[in-house]
């Protein structure tokens, strides 16, 4: 177990590194995603007309969890 996290070679380094960009990528993503979701629940129909969406589009893209695309 000590051996997994002694190791200073570059290339634990960098993949360590690699891992925790994508880690940060995901998670910034999912806030997006969240966040967008709650503006849209938030518009009325007109707005939501506006963009080509209805109120059952609304509904079903709302209810949807973050993690899910």
């Amino acid at each position: 177990m000590d051996r997994l996290f002694s190791s200073t070679s570059p290339a634990s380094t960098a993949t360590r590194r690699r891992r925790l960009s994508r880690l940060l990528d995901l998670l910034a993503r999912w806030r997006l995603r969240a966040l967008g979701r709650r503006q849209l629940q938030q518009l009325d129909s007109r707005a939501l007309g506006d963009l080509g969406l209805n109120l059952a589009d609304q509904y079903r893209e709302g209810g949807k969890p973050f993690w899910r695309e």
